[in-house]
């Protein structure tokens, strides 16, 4: 194990303010985080998605700090919080198409199956945004934000014959993601080609995270 990870966890609860078990996946089993305190963000994912036309990456950073402002509430206000410094990280992920249209999860498969079909026409890449809040948390009047975003380009197959596709969807698979795929399941046949981090597509920007993550727990 590295020895980065217990000098950090000596001074800090690492707490992922997310329910997705692929981002924590991400902070417990890759970055080796093994303690980690999961918070659920009470703010609504509800952003006014017309008001983000042409700048679809504003609509998730927007997200992602309405979640991290949920966390900063709770903190201050629960009482049976613990009063341990926390590193706590809040993140929110899009999927973006060629025409700059907003892509979260799907809910039905209908809505996935038009999804797909249109990425593997494009010859385009889609477009996998996550922004990121990361809260230095020391108590309610002493805390930091470190903020950031990183995009991820997958290139569809466009010559991907259609009856994969369709079985995909058919497998009631990844309804609840972001574009209605996960690179790293099945949905991953489907594309041939990534360009940025791959873990950016799972859910959380791997280098960027723990870099940040790190020149925390170093400066304090």
């Amino acid at each position: 194990m590295s020895k980065i990870i217990p000098e950090i966890t000596e001074k800090f609860e690492i707490v992922l303010a997310s329910s997705s078990a692929r981002r924590y996946e991400i902070v417990h089993d890759i970055m080796g985080f093994s303690e980690t305190t999961i918070m659920k963000p009470s703010f609504e994912e509800d952003l006014d998605k017309t008001l983000y036309e042409g700048r679809p990456v504003d609509y998730v950073i927007d997200t992602s700090r309405g979640k991290a402002d949920s966390i900063l509430d709770d903190l201050k206000d629960d009482k049976k919080v613990n009063l341990r410094p926390k590193i706590v990280i809040c993140a929110d992920t899009i999927v973006i198409d060629e025409n700059d249209t907003i892509h979260e999860k799907p809910k039905i498969e209908e809505v996935q199956l038009r999804n797909l079909e249109a990425f593997c026409k494009s010859k385009d890449p889609v477009r996998v945004a996550t922004a990121v809040n990361i809260i230095l948390w020391r108590g309610p009047d002493q805390y930091e934000i470190s903020s950031f975003h990183d995009i991820t380009e997958l290139y569809f197959d466009h010559d991907l014959p259609s009856d994969i596709v369709r079985d995909f969807v058919r497998s009631h698979n990844s309804l609840e993601v972001a574009g209605g795929f996960q690179v790293q399941t099945f949905g991953g046949c489907m594309i041939p080609r990534i360009n940025g981090d791959y873990y950016n597509v799972v859910g959380l920007p791997l280098n960027k995270t723990f870099k940040t993550i790190y020149t925390f727990a170093k400066r304090t």
